[in-house]
Formats: C-alpha cells, sequence, structure tokens
C-alpha cells in the first residue's frame, strides 16, 4: 500500500471510529498484563476507542509473553502501582498518520484495522 493509500484508510478510520461496532475500553477500568516468564505486571488503560492486543511482549524482562489477565478498578490499579514502587499505567493508543508512517507494515495494519498501540511504542 502506498502512502496517499494508507493516507485514505487512515482518514477514513478517525472519521468513522466512533460509530464502529467493536469494544470500547475507555472508562471500563485497567486491564492487567502479567509475564508468564517474569511474573511481572503491566497495567494499560484505553486512551482512544479500538481494538488491543490479548498479549504483548514483556516490557520487563523483554523475553516473556505477557497475558491479559483481569481488569480492575482504577482504585485497584493505584494500589497495584503503589505496590510496585510507582509504577505508572501506560495507555493504549492511537498513533497521529505522521507516527503510523514510521511503523512496520504489520503495525500499520493493526492500527488501520482500528488497532491502538501503547503509547511508548509511538513515543520513538
Amino acid at each position: 500500500m502506498n502512502k496517499k493509500q494508507i493516507k485514505k484508510r487512515y482518514d477514513s478510520l478517525i472519521a468513522n471510529i466512533e460509530q464502529q461496532r467493536m469494544y470500547d475500553g475507555r472508562g471500563k477500568g485497567v486491564d492487567v498484563y502479567v509475564c508468564e516468564k517474569c511474573g511481572g505486571l503491566v497495567l494499560t488503560r484505553y486512551r482512544d476507542k479500538g481494538v488491543t492486543p490479548f498479549t504483548i511482549r514483556c516490557r520487563l524482562c523483554n523475553q516473556g509473553t505477557m497475558i491479559h489477565k483481569d481488569t480492575v478498578s482504577e482504585q485497584h490499579a493505584l494500589a497495584i502501582c503503589l505496590c510496585q514502587g510507582g509504577s505508572k499505567v501506560k495507555e493504549w493508543v492511537r498513533p497521529t498518520f505522521e507516527q503510523l508512517m514510521k511503523m512496520n507494515e504489520g503495525l500499520q495494519d493493526h492500527v488501520l484495522n482500528g488497532g491502538l498501540v501503547l503509547e511508548e511504542e509511538v513515543a520513538l
């Protein structure tokens, strides 16, 4: 797909995402991902409407797979953050078009199909 085609799909997604029939996790709590290898926790919440993966690469040991295990209240998430020494809740976001163009083809496809990425992936 060329840049013009990607832009057309991206603009259509942005214009229609709120009307799309898909899960909207905004305001529904904090997702807890647990690494099968190191046991580490990562907490996430939705900033934007969209689809998130069930598993992600471990952000702590960089070797394991983190699986979405639970969704908890904001209050419970705060308690977990305090127990982990002040770790913060990461947000699922939709990248800007400029950020999208810097991503690999697989991530571009994910986003163009309504997918979100962790904020740290667009901060690069």
